[in-house]
């Protein structure tokens, strides 16, 4: 019997997902803040070891090399009783995340059946987390 390889995901390929999903809930925690917002993400490029995504509404330049471990989930939130479908980016395995990404929908709405079969796919291969390949250049 064969053992299964794990998928390759690098930084590269989760920021060419962002988009699939629409309007996202980005929530980044650095120490005691925490700072929260609802975008779209955009096109991007990579460029002196940051993914560089420039949108009319916020700059934002992510060093992909700090991204050691990605994991998705789709649970249940425990104050609201709503579904929430997210990733968690680490710097490593057993590090806390410093970034959730959630997939964004309006109090009261449902997920798009379409925006869920994309985080769907994705999160098939990112339910028990992986290990980010390191960026490889061409």
């Amino acid at each position: 019997m064969t053992e299964r390889t794990p998928p390759d995901w690098t930084a590269r390929r989760f920021f060419e997902l962002l988009p699939k999903l629409g309007r996202l809930r980005v929530i980044n925690v650095c120490g005691p803040s925490v700072f929260e917002a609802i975008c779209e993400a955009g096109a991007f490029d990579v460029q002196g070891g940051s993914i560089n995504m420039i949108t009319p509404d916020f700059h934002w330049h992510f060093a992909h090399a700090r991204l050691g471990f990605l994991q998705s989930q789709d649970t249940v939130h425990q104050r609201s009783g709503r579904r929430v479908l997210f990733f968690t980016l680490h710097e490593q395995r057993e590090d806390a995340p410093f970034l959730r990404i959630y997939v964004y929908r309006p109090a009261g709405e449902e997920f798009d059946p379409a925006i869920v079969d994309v985080f769907q796919a994705a999160h098939a291969e990112l339910e028990a987390g992986v290990d980010v390949q390191a960026e490889v250049s061409a």
